[in-house]
């Protein structure tokens, strides 16, 4: 909304390239296109946000109708590190747990087979 509205336009740039970042790690397993659930359309949204939170609302914004108050130079760089921060947090968030999950997978199968997965086989 913040955005769209161009109201502290950084932060929501900022914000929207950080969630825009997180969606590209969910989908790229499917590859790039998104016709195949790709990365694609995620890693474009991402790109137009930054573009916008770097350049700056326009003249029909509310940050121009506040004398572009909170689009100041510290608040681009402080709304994209703290975007990049937490971006990489919940990226490597989900690589835990899908290591995890691949883990589990391994013992499961192991289980299933009869053996655990540190005994040798008797057979």
């Amino acid at each position: 909304v913040l955005l769209a509205l161009g109201l502290a336009t950084p932060a929501a740039g900022a914000a929207a390239a950080g969630a825009m970042a997180g969606a590209v790690s969910v989908h790229a397993p499917a590859g790039f296109f998104a016709q195949a659930g790709g990365y694609e359309y995620p890693a474009f949204l991402g790109f137009t946000a930054a573009a916008i939170g770097i350049t700056g609302a326009g003249r029909y914004s509310l940050d121009h109708a506040t004398c572009h108050v909170l689009d100041r130079p510290w608040v681009v760089a402080t709304a994209f590190l703290g975007s990049a921060i937490a971006a990489a947090a919940v990226v490597g968030r989900r690589a835990q747990g899908r290591a995890a999950a691949a883990a589990d997978a391994g013992t499961d199968a192991g289980a299933a087979a009869g053996t655990d997965a540190g005994e040798p086989d008797d057979h």
